[in-house]
This record gives C-alpha cells, structure tokens and sequence, in this order.
C-alpha cells in the first residue's frame, strides 16, 4: 500500500532534476553513498560503499538501488522513497566467503532548502545468499548526510 502512495505521487518538487550527492551512510554498510539524480522523473541511482553490516558480510558491502520518490507532505521537503537493488558482500579471515542478494530500500528523505544537503534514513529488507550456500535475511539499516552537487 505505502508503495502505491509512494509511486503515484505527482507534486513533487523537493528531488533534484539532475546533478549528484555524496556524503556518509552509517549501518549496513558504513561508508560512502552516493546518490545519481535525474535517471527519470522522481527517481535517482543510490550506491553505498563501506564495511560493516547485518546481512552482508563486515570487511566490504557495496550496494545499488534505484529509487522511486514521492513528496509526503506539501508543508515540508520530506519525500519517502521506495527502491530495489541489490548487494554484494565480502568477508575475510577465517570464513572467507562472499554474499550477494537483493535489497528494497524504503526510507525517507529530508532536502534542505538553504543548504545543498539531503538527511535520509532507510531500513530496507535484503536477502543473500554466500557462496557458503547460507541464506541471509533481515531488516538493514543506514541513516546519511549527503552533500548536493549541481
């Protein structure tokens, strides 16, 4: 239902039409985001870079979306979104093995109208599989600070 809402929204006007953000994510993974504007109407590219991490393994975890935004209220610059994507993980040492999965992130997004910054939290399922032949589930997590570039 959240994602019906999520998509049809047309009023948006807090997203950037183009140009590309970076900053931190800090959860899984921890490390670098950074965000693509402008792959279509309303939507971006979102990569993470880092360590850390639920679902994937700790020592690197990159990541790829694309995200849906949709303006939740008129009286502020919130925008929830709603993405697929999808994960790759390493780990080495002693269980030296690899994940690689699918991830949803479904998360909201503050765009700051002084500054050129976007707040954003995100909690998206994800599912792995390693080469160990585990299956991996669970309910991620990151929250970022990213800087807009034009």
């Amino acid at each position: 239902m959240l994602g019906l809402i999520l998509l049809s929204s047309s009023a948006l006007t807090t997203v950037p039409s183009s140009g590309i953000s970076i900053g931190i994510v800090i959860g899984d993974p921890t490390g670098l985001s950074l965000k693509f504007w402008g792959v279509g109407q309303n939507s971006a590219l979102q990569l993470h870079v880092g360590g850390g991490g639920f679902v994937a393994p700790a020592d690197l975890s990159v990541s790829g979306s694309l995200l849906f935004h949709a303006l939740l209220t008129r009286e502020t610059p919130v925008n929830g979104y709603l993405g697929v994507g999808a994960f790759l993980g390493m780990e080495t040492g002693k269980n030296d093995q690899a994940v690689i999965g699918i991830i949803i992130p479904l998360g909201l997004e503050f765009i700051f109208t002084e500054v050129p910054l976007d707040l954003f939290i995100e909690v998206p399922p994800a599912i792995g599989f390693t080469t160990n032949g585990e299956v991996r589930a669970g309910l991620t997590f990151g929250i970022g600070l990213r800087f807009i570039l034009k």
